[in-house]
């Protein structure tokens, strides 16, 4: 899904902060948003906050930074989400019901 020109207009006018970066190339890639937040654990929100250019919690902060350095070594956003779910070890499609159950 590609970024509204509203949202692709806030993240070039936002203060460069590492969250700025990080939309900066999700924009670039047209990397969804959905994905970054199940990739670094957090809401939607807090990803397009960070784009904006919210503050990166410290917690945060070294998965977001090697999040963006895998997407700015990326030539596409697939290949960027191979090697995110490579690196921290997630499944690449994940689905509402992908959970297993133990019986």
């Amino acid at each position: 899904m590609a970024y509204s020109e509203k949202l692709k207009q806030l993240v070039r006018d936002a203060p460069r902060t590492p969250g700025s970066t990080l939309g900066r190339w999700a924009v670039h890639l047209e990397f969804p948003v959905t994905k970054l937040a199940y990739a670094l654990g957090v809401t939607r929100q807090t990803v397009y906050n960070w784009f904006a250019g919210g503050e990166v919690f410290v917690a945060y902060q070294q998965r977001v930074d090697l999040m963006t350095s895998i997407m700015a070594t990326s030539s596409t956003a697939k290949e960027a989400w191979i090697r995110i779910c490579k690196v921290y070890n997630l499944n690449p499609s994940p689905t509402k019901n992908s959970k297993t159950t133990q019986t």
